[in-house]
């Protein structure tokens, strides 16, 4: 697990959605570079349905949480169901662009609360010595 800080959970599942939305960069990134390739099928990444699973199927205990998320799968999945151009590919760009702004903000917003953790964690430890 990259950000278990302290078995804290909270870390651990940003950690996760930081790992996620850095393959579902690359997996965009990859769609837009094969726009034009004839039959080519997009890719995506669902992060949140895998979260929604570990969290639903959890035991409820903070451990069994943990447990689910080491077991995420963070891979990418072919669109299969999407509708195809007549050369077979189905990557449509405005869509890949859109959710590649999206998932900027949310990278974004990830590392904003892993900071701000950071911050208290270094504030109670400071405070702590005076």
């Amino acid at each position: 697990m990259a950000l278990d800080v302290f078995g804290d959970t909270t870390f651990a599942v940003l950690g996760k959605a930081l790992d996620a939305y850095s393959l579902r960069h690359r997996v965009s990134s990859n769609n837009i570079a094969n726009a034009a390739t004839p039959g080519f099928k997009r890719s995506y990444v669902p992060f949140e349905e895998e979260l929604g699973e570990a969290m639903r199927d959890g035991s409820g205990a903070r451990e069994g949480l943990l447990k689910d998320l080491d077991e995420l799968d963070l891979r990418a999945k072919v669109d299969h169901l999407t509708e195809s151009r007549e050369d077979g590919n189905n990557v449509d760009m405005e869509q890949e662009i859109a959710e590649m702004a999206k998932n900027n903000l949310r990278y974004a917003g990830a590392g904003s609360i892993v900071k701000k953790k950071v911050e208290m964690y270094r504030y109670v430890i400071s405070e702590g010595r005076r």
